[in-house]
Order: C-alpha cells, then sequence, then structure tokens
C-alpha cells in the first residue's frame, strides 16, 4: 500500500492564522471543559512497558529511564515520560510520553499536537523532522491508532500513537469525570531490528 505523505514536520505546515485558529479553539475547549473543574483533580497517568515483556526479560532493553512529569496549559494536561534503550549498541531509543486531560485530544486537530511533540523531542537528539508519512501497519494496539515515521541521516524516527478513556476522577464534591490518556511512543533507530523490538515492546505498553 502506498504510504500517504505527511503535511507537517517535513511537511508543509500552515502557519500564521491556523496555528492561532488550532491554539484558540484549545483554550476555547480547555476554558469550558474547566470552568468548574481545577486542574488538580487530573491525574498523572504513566504508561510503562511491563517488566516480562520479551525483550526487557531477555535484558536486550533496558529501562525505564529518565522519568518525567510536567504540566501544560497550566496543569490541563499532564505528562509522564519515560525512556527504554537497547542493551547491545546505541541503535535504539524508545521514549513513551503519557497525556492525560479532561478534554480528548483527538478533538483539536490531534495529528498536530502529535507532530509538535515528535519535533520537540526529535530536537533533543539533534534530529530534524523530514520526509514524514503515514504508515500502515497491522499491530496488537488500541483502536484507531496511528503511525508516523522520518528519515534524518541514518536514524529513523517513528511515532505510534492513540487515544484512550482512561478512567474516572472523583473530585472534592463527589462529581465523577471522565480522564482521557493520549499515548505517544517515539522509537529513535538506527536499524530495522531496533525498530521491530521497539514496536513489539510498545504493543505490551500498559
Amino acid at each position: 500500500m502506498e504510504e500517504p505523505e505527511l503535511r507537517v514536520g517535513g511537511w508543509e505546515k500552515e502557519k500564521g492564522r491556523r496555528t492561532f485558529r488550532r491554539l484558540f479553539n484549545l483554550f476555547l475547549i480547555l476554558g469550558i471543559a474547566f470552568a468548574f473543574i481545577g486542574p488538580s483533580v487530573i491525574n498523572y497517568n504513566p504508561a510503562y512497558v511491563p517488566s516480562e515483556s520479551l525483550y526487557l526479560a531477555n535484558g536486550m532493553w533496558n529501562g525505564p529511564f529518565d522519568v518525567q512529569y510536567s504540566k501544560q496549559f497550566s496543569g490541563h494536561i499532564k505528562v509522564s515520560s519515560v525512556t527504554y534503550e537497547t542493551t547491545l549498541d546505541d541503535s535504539g531509543e524508545l521514549r513513551i510520553i503519557s497525556m492525560s486531560s479532561f478534554m480528548n485530544l483527538e478533538d483539536v486537530e490531534f495529528q498536530n499536537r502529535v507532530i509538535d511533540v515528535v519535533k520537540e523531542e526529535a530536537s533533543k537528539e539533534d534530529l530534524t523532522l523530514t520526509n514524514g508519512v503515514v504508515l500502515d501497519d497491522d499491530l496488537n494496539l488500541p483502536a484507531r491508532y496511528s503511525i508516523y515515521q522520518w528519515e534524518d541521516k541514518d536514524i529513523t524516527i517513528r511515532a505510534i500513537v492513540w487515544n484512550e478513556k482512561d478512567e474516572y476522577i472523583l473530585d472534592n464534591l463527589g462529581n465523577y469525570y471522565r480522564q482521557y490518556q493520549t499515548v505517544i511512543c517515539i522509537i529513535f533507530a538506527e536499524s530495522g531490528t531496533s525498530i521491530s523490538q521497539a514496536t513489539e515492546l510498545i504493543e505490551d505498553v500498559i
């Protein structure tokens, strides 16, 4: 199947008015959704590869490392990040980013948001996203997952992303709210073997 070309991060990204509209829509939805709810109600919910996963259990990959927590939009989106690495060489790294919110990020130009996150992570590795494509692989993951891939010199960057309703949160007034979770798994790899192994790790993510 032909791989459709992406239009961001290697794509041509329309700036100015479109960026303003995206940010305006995001703030509008956040403002309505959280008018009566404080961000303190939202929980961090990091996503991990279980220790019994094949490549962790046999020592071919190590982790998690660099567990980090951060907030976006005044705490209305809570972000956690963990990292895994290959042990045989430096050819593979897997970064799993989990974004928790009362808002379903699929409603706010989801693809652009994902690409912004991947670009930020790639820049930390001194990589630039170019020639992005959308892949159509059959993986054992939650429904409606997406796969994006870029090339930078000898490095392949692959992002596997999905959304899910996470849990109900009880506030201090006894009200229940649905929390959403967006999971963005980013692979940095020099070889097809590392990509395949990292993809199998992602299929085990909890």
